[in-house]
């Protein structure tokens, strides 16, 4: 064989190479076995689950119409906004399956987000089986918010008719932002759940549609329920519902909820709106804006018996109403008085929350196990050392490190003069 016969021999068995390894990845990416149409789905945006009887689970699913809120919905203006079934089940996979008897569309969670569960389960001790089992399907999402209702989450979700969102997937989107900024409730997800299942405690979301209103100077010394409102929107979300090794034990107030996250050495809310008693005038309440520049310093001292726990807070305030109209802007005297007024009852408040953490609870939601659990080498270590025991009896100081920053915009508030009596 010449050399020409050679050559050309080589360039088809590189050709071939080439046609083999390009046609190759064809037969593990061109399959559509396991293919779904937008148009087969049906897809759930919230998620309710009640106790019953025989440990089982009653499910209820949300299922969002895509015709509402969309381009299509001249072609059906008189559908609702989503469709809710429930059903009775063992756990959430088989009521999923079960679903599918009556909706004629797969379900799916690819798009769940919320998690409301009845406060009746929350207290079982077997909410943590039914959550635990759910994760084996993919399409549960560990980011999923959860959501605690005071009444049966199926009543929750029925009753649930934001007048601004016809869709209801964008009311939950919307209100986990607005829980970000007033930190009136914790940011849960099942992701923190399962964290915090050794002890610690998880802040869940609480929440209801039952009204019991009473009127209070602490403008978020509140839980769900209890803010006098007046039309608008049935549902109120304000406070935590408190989890200790996966069940409900208690819940706390807006207020508490807006301690325990200040409290944690990093937290997701930096800036909220509070009202203090005016220290000049006690008729009147003073409306600040707290910043939170820095981290929360923690200190545990794990050598001595018991613990001490040091927590120091830099806090900013900036004042934005003054209705008894006391001059603090020029007054270094009244300036003093309102710092160390503040001040004062922000680790009186601190100290009775720690005090009921520990009473009450038997473990903190502030995540200062995190800091103890750094003192020991092993894991083992730590376990032996039961922190959850230790801190009931700890030693816990904490120091408010408060400065003014301004006074608004004008440097005196205007008095009103007295006119003569005719």
């Amino acid at each position: 064989m010449d050399g020409r016969s050679v050559e050309g021999a080589c360039e088809r068995v590189k050709a071939c190479k080439l046609i083999l390894v390009s046609v190759m990845p064809l037969f593990f990416l061109s399959g559509c076995l396991g293919k779904a149409e937008l148009e087969q789905q049906a897809y759930v945006v919230a998620l309710g689950l009640d106790k019953t009887e025989d440990k089982l689970v009653k499910v209820t699913f949300q299922i969002a119409n895509p015709q509402v809120g969309s381009s299509s919905k001249v072609a059906a203006p008189n559908e609702p906004p989503s469709d809710i079934v429930t059903f009775t089940a063992p756990d959430i996979l088989s009521a999923k399956e079960l679903a599918n008897s009556v909706v004629p569309r797969k379900l799916n969670f690819g798009h769940l987000r919320t998690i409301i569960i009845g406060e009746e389960l929350a207290k079982a001790k077997w909410i943590h089986h039914i959550l635990a089992s759910s994760i084996v399907d993919p399409e549960m999402r560990r980011e999923t918010n959860i959501v605690v209702s005071k009444e049966k989450a199926s009543e929750f979700i029925k009753k649930n008719k934001p007048k601004m969102e016809t869709r209801p997937h964008k009311y939950y989107a919307f209100m986990q932002q607005r829980w970000r900024d007033t930190g009136y409730v914790p940011y849960a997800n099942l992701n923190r759940y399962f964290q915090r299942l050794s002890g610690e405690l998880f802040l869940a979301i609480y929440a209801t549609t039952e009204k019991n209103e009473n009127v209070r100077k602490n403008e978020d010394d509140y839980k769900a329920g209890q803010v006098p409102q007046q039309s608008g929107d049935p549902v109120q979300m304000i406070g935590s519902a408190v989890f200790k090794d996966g069940r409900m034990i208690g819940t706390l107030t807006g207020e508490e909820t807006r301690i325990s996250l200040f409290l944690r050495r990093k937290a997701l809310g930096h800036t909220f709106i509070e009202s203090f008693p005016d220290p000049i005038n006690d008729k009147y309440r003073i409306t600040v804006r707290m910043t939170k520049p820095g981290h929360t310093k923690v200190k545990v001292n794990t050598k001595k018996s018991p613990p001490e726990i040091n927590v120091s807070m830099p806090i900013r305030i900036q004042v934005f109403s003054n209705p008894s109209l006391t001059n603090y802007s020029t007054n270094i005297e009244n300036q003093k008085r309102l710092k160390q007024s503040i001040k004062a009852r922000m680790e009186k408040q601190t100290m009775k929350l720690i005090k009921r953490t520990q009473d009450e609870f038997k473990s903190e939601p502030f995540l200062w196990y995190l800091e103890a659990r750094r003192k020991f080498w092993t894991m083992p270590e730590y376990e032996n050392y039961d922190w959850e025991k230790k801190y009931t009896d700890a030693k816990v100081e904490v120091n408010y490190d408060v400065m003014i920053e301004s006074f608004g915009e004008t440097l005196k508030p205007a008095a009103i003069k007295k006119q003569d009596k005719d």
